[in-house]
């Protein structure tokens, strides 16, 4: 059988079973799409038996005609007693030729085998009562009942998944061996018939094709068998988005004898540090792009760029203005920053109303403002911006991900007076890529995305509406799925964007994941299970949509579980029973900072737990902290006593307050600071990245540098830490140019559903 003619659901509508009127007599087939939704709302009724589908080809009309004469003139028989109809038809993919398939790049099919003879092998052992046969040309798929694992099977294609009540199975298409690999688990088991039918559908030409479209789920599942491999998320940017690199494309406006003479700028402009290559290519296209993004990976030196882009407009008098908007915790970075750029005075506004309209009134040619303050003064500002050619940048500018929030809304206000706009972050997608529309739309003004918010979710993302219970009513609510037209979104990113990775264009040592498993201690056990036990009772007395509705409420205890394993007194402060984690960071901390030129990051999200591990640490070693609670100044203080003072061996902060544009490479000459511990993390993996880019920059000169994750066993610990691996993976997917056709089948980890919360528990 043909592998063409068995392609299915890519290119079909329903089919009509029409042919199925008079028992095994068929009729002609009509197959395409059939819109339901104007005129004529009759559906057609499929067949109460049985239906085998055999995909063929079709015989021509007088073959037909002929076999219908012979059955005429033979001698009748005993008519069959009924058991199953069959359909002959032909499918055939959109508009591709099988023969002339693209195959898939060696490295990619190579992953691909090697995690399918893993999942393979691992079966073997596994005690797993999810297996996977091959029977007549069909996977035979059988696991113990799970109502969200059949409904993942029965959203596949109809045409390429059946239930088998006889042998109490599902039988699917073997090309779909990678659904359900990732619908089923790690520890399936597959048969050795399976195997091979599978290991010979991955060299075919029809996977080649599904696969782009699929991203391969045997890939994405790499962190199954490898220690944490965090993908690079690399948007492909490069050179290939660096216009200036193709003067066949250069940007509206621009010509080869005024890109000849930037570059000049650029030659004659005098640097106070010498610059990286990506860094002069990045000012290039800041000076090309009136509207674009600087979304090169953190560390990279963003802020290094855009200032010194700023200082070569101002000396040649390009620019007259310039609003630089940041983090509060940035704002003494961008003040050094522009000291190095440009000679043009700049003034911060901040702190009481009277501070800042006194700010408001200085003769300065560039403010600096926090993103609150933005909205605080968004008339004055717009004011200002008005008087001359003027430009905004948006320093972390995921802070503006949110079309609603009143700080973006005071940016699109803004945003037609000023003739430039910068953003630049090193994470554009925190969590889905519904954060990208405000960005890119503060940006440019919809040329990227369009003006409407509707528009771009019905073009790039699969949404699904639930129900959600607020008080006495159930009231709709969207819930993101995965992507749409991943091709079509990455390709219009690359238009005005820009980045590069720091494997790319620094010289950077690897970084090396490892996860330390501790058991909690007993008493600290007991107590931990004591919550879990009740919040597992809880949920488990509760509907689907009372999970869905009380979310914010599991969260808390779910928190709450996590204060547990990390340290049982931010819960109960008369706490004196040992403590598994901090045992185990004393042994550490012990073996790392026996090396005198050592220094070590810690990170916990609780601010009590930062306080607290502060006050034990600083007798042993001189220790700094830096949480939300603290003064900017106190916290620059920190930071600087880091980076400079031999003696200061350890900071412990939160990601929170610290995860943003901080240097922590000591630049003392004689410590380094490259390792990082997590006491315990969380949900957002924007803040997991960040905090790591804090020590993995430019300047760091470490061999290597070592992340280190305090997992509680059998704790909500390793649920979290599988969620941030798989948040930054959907995002790498999405962002990575390798990816594939479509990435319509990447999907969030479940967010709280009762199913989900019951495993955790």
């Amino acid at each position: 059988m043909s592998e063409q003619k068995r392609v299915s659901g890519l290119a079909l509508g329903s089919l009509r079973w029409k042919a199925l009127k008079n028992g095994l007599r068929l009729g002609k087939i009509k197959m395409g799409y059939r819109n339901n939704n104007r005129g004529n709302m009759h559906r057609s009724r499929p067949p109460k038996g049985p239906v085998k589908l055999a995909f063929g080809i079709v015989k021509d009309k007088a073959t037909i005609e002929a076999e219908k004469l012979a059955a005429l003139m033979a001698p009748k028989a005993q008519e069959p007693v009924f058991t199953r109809q069959e359909l002959v038809g032909t499918l055939h993919l959109k508009s591709v030729d099988l023969t002339k398939v693209r195959a898939l790049p060696p490295d990619y099919l190579e992953r691909v085998q090697t995690n399918l003879a893993k999942v393979y092998e691992e079966g073997k052992h596994s005690n797993s009562r999810c297996v996977i046969d091959f029977q007549d040309g069909e996977l035979l798929v059988a696991f113990p009942f799970d109502q969200s694992v059949v409904e993942r099977i029965k959203g596949l294609d109809r045409n390429e998944r059946a239930w088998d009540p006889d042998a109490r199975c599902w039988r699917v298409y073997p090309a779909l061996f990678d659904d359900l690999l990732d619908f089923l688990g790690r520890g399936t088991k597959v048969s050795e018939t399976a195997y091979a039918e599978i290991c010979r559908i991955v060299q075919s030409p029809y996977y080649a094709v599904i696969a782009r479209s699929k991203l391969g789920k045997l890939v994405v599942r790499e962190a199954w068998y490898e220690e944490i491999r965090l993908p690079a998320v690399d948007l492909a940017f490069g050179s290939n988005a660096y216009l200036a690199l193709n003067p066949t494309v250069l940007p509206e406006g621009i010509t080869p004898d005024s890109l000849e003479s930037m570059r000049t700028l650029i030659h004659n402009f005098s640097f106070k540090r010498k610059p990286y290559e990506h860094q002069l290519k990045g000012i290039e296209y800041l000076l090309m792009n009136k509207d674009a993004a600087l979304l090169d990976e953190m560390g990279c030196g963003k802020s290094f760029q855009i200032a010194s882009t700023l200082g070569i407009l101002f000396r040649n008098k390009d620019l007259d203005k310039a609003l630089i908007i940041a983090p509060m915790s940035l704002i003494r970075t961008w003040q050094d920053e522009l000291r190095m750029a440009t000679d043009e005075p700049f003034v911060v506004i901040g702190g009481t109303p009277s501070q800042r309209l006194k700010a408001l009134k200085s003769d300065a040619r560039i403010f600096i403002v926090h993103y609150e303050g933005l909205r605080l003064e968004e008339e004055k500002l717009e004011e200002w911006l008005k008087q001359g050619r003027g430009m905004m940048i948006f320093d972390e500018s995921q802070r503006i991900k949110n079309l609603l929030a009143q700080t973006t809304r005071a940016a699109l206000k803004l945003r037609p007076v000023v003739e430039r706009c910068v953003i630049a972050t090193g994470t554009p997608i925190a969590n889905r890529p519904l954060d990208l529309f405000a960005q890119y739309f503060v940006m440019d003004r919809g040329r990227t995305f369009g003006s409407k918010f509707s528009a771009f979710k019905e073009a790039f993302c699969e949404l699904e509406i639930i129900k959600v219970q607020v008080g006495r009513k159930l009231v709709p609510k969207e819930k993101f799925l995965g992507v749409r037209n991943g091709d079509e979104l990455r390709s219009r990113i690359m238009k005005t964007s820009l980045r590069r990775l720091k494997t790319d264009v620094l010289d950077l040592p690897p970084i090396l994941y490892k996860d330390y498993v501790v058991e909690l201690k007993a008493e600290q056990r007991v107590m931990y299970q004591q919550m879990r036990d009740t919040l597992r009772i809880q949920v488990s007395q509760m509907s689907d949509s009372q999970v869905i509705s009380e979310a914010s409420s599991l969260a808390v205890q779910l928190l709450r579980l996590s204060q547990i394993a990390s340290n049982p007194r931010l819960l109960d402060p008369k706490y004196e029973a040992s403590n598994a984690k901090v045992s185990e960071l004393e042994d550490l901390l012990e073996d790392i900072l026996e090396d005198d030129t050592k220094k070590v990051i810690l990170w916990s999200h609780f601010v009590e737990n930062v306080n607290w591990l502060t006050n034990r640490f600083k007798e042993k070693y001189i220790t700094v902290a830096h949480t939300g609670e603290m003064s900017v100044d106190d916290r620059q203080q920190s930071v600087f006593s880091f980076q400079n003072d031999p003696e200061t061996r350890l900071f412990i902060a939160t990601p929170q307050s610290a995860k943003e544009g901080l240097t922590l490479v000591p630049k003392d000459g004689y410590t380094r600071a490259d390792t990082m511990i997590y006491l315990d993390l969380s949900f957002d993996s924007g803040s997991y990245l960040q905090s790591q880019a804090r020590f993995h920059r430019i300047g760091q000169e470490a061999e290597r540098c070592l992340v280190i994750h305090l997992i509680g066993e059998n704790t909500i610990d390793e649920y979290i830490r599988r969620t941030v691996i798989d948040k930054i993976q959907t995002s790498a997917k999405l962002l990575d140019g390798e990816g594939g056709a479509e990435l319509n089948k990447i999907l969030q980890p479940a967010k709280f559903s009762k199913a989900e919360l019951m495993k955790v528990l």
